[in-house]
């Protein structure tokens, strides 16, 4: 996508956006806006997914007689500020209609056909019978599932699975995918076939994929360095938001959680020419060629910062 795409709203925009899973928050104060059509989300992405996807996360909790009035378990909701994708707001589900939604890994019908599944995903999107039939082999085909129309869905090995929820996800060419840690668990040879299937499921349209952990290696980096926008979450704030580009030039890629004096250790860390983003609590520290944990920690101990947390990305 290009310029005119550029011109229209962000594929991903939120303005102090607070994200709570059953009425506890999880995200809080979340402004971030893309600049461009491939949005990487990685970090603790779980609510942001069940947001954006209304895909309750898996959550535990004890059964009580009032379970029957309440939201499902683990639903995930805008309670405050905006979210919106392509333009679309999130708390009104206004980009439902304009986003397809491929979890990771959900339970499957696995007596099924292949076809049928994604059939039934087309229908639940809004398609008629008939013309959810007409936009299978299309789907499939895009994802390199073109000959397993009539398989069962047991035969499928998992990264063939993953790209069957892709296929369903872009049945009806939603403008925008959104898609949950498709590489996650796989060998270099299953993500290789599971990375192809991305590229043909988000060929002419945006596309916001989630991520544990950035990993630049192997068929994995390939999505962190396609992105053109990159976010990281971290304790239910943003962490980084930034260009892959910019965390390439600033070397290894640390997340941390700084209880006190978090701004004096800004300062100081900006003297050793390490940048740390985000706040107020969590942020992130890109570290140059030549620098190491070390100078955080000394940095940390000279302005009295206390770091309770320092985990690399990548």
């Amino acid at each position: 996508m290009g310029d005119a795409e550029a011109a229209g709203p962000p594929l991903f925009d939120a303005r102090a956006a607070r994200i709570a899973v059953d009425d506890v928050v999880a995200i809080d104060a979340l402004t971030a806006a893309s600049r461009g059509d491939r949005v990487l989300c990685a970090g603790d992405t779980g609510a942001l997914f069940a947001a954006l996807t209304g895909i309750p996360l898996s959550s535990v909790r004890s059964a009580s007689p009032d379970d029957a009035l309440d939201a499902a378990p683990g639903e995930a909701r805008v309670v405050a500020g905006r979210l919106a994708i392509a333009g679309r707001d999130v708390a009104r589900s206004a980009h439902r209609a304009a986003s397809g939604a491929a979890p990771l890994d959900p339970p499957l019908p696995l007596a099924w056909t292949v076809d049928a599944y994604v059939a039934w995903g087309a229908r639940l999107a809004g398609a008629s019978p008939r013309a959810a039939a007409e936009l299978v082999p299309s789907a499939l085909a895009r994802v390199g599932l073109a000959a397993a129309q009539k398989r069962a869905l047991r035969t499928l090995a998992l990264p063939e699975r993953r790209a069957l929820v892709l296929a369903q996800a872009i049945a009806t060419a939603p403008p925008v995918l959104i898609a949950e840690d498709p590489l996650v668990g796989l060998d270099d040879g299953a993500a290789g076939f599971v990375l192809a299937a991305l590229a043909g499921a988000t060929e002419g349209r945006g596309a916001l994929l989630t991520a544990a952990r950035l990993d630049v290696e192997g068929p994995r980096g390939v999505l962190v360095r396609g992105a053109t926008d990159v976010l990281v979450l971290a304790g239910g704030e943003l962490a980084f938001s930034g260009t892959f580009a910019e965390v390439a030039a600033g070397g290894r890629l640390y997340t941390l959680t700084v209880r006190s004096n978090a701004e004096l250790l800004r300062e100081e860390l900006a003297a050793r020419g390490i940048a740390l983003r985000g706040g107020p609590a969590r942020f992130s520290a890109a570290l140059p060629e030549g620098a190491t944990t070390r100078d955080v920690v000394l940095a940390a101990a000279r302005c009295r910062a206390a770091i309770v947390e320092l985990t690399p990305l990548f």
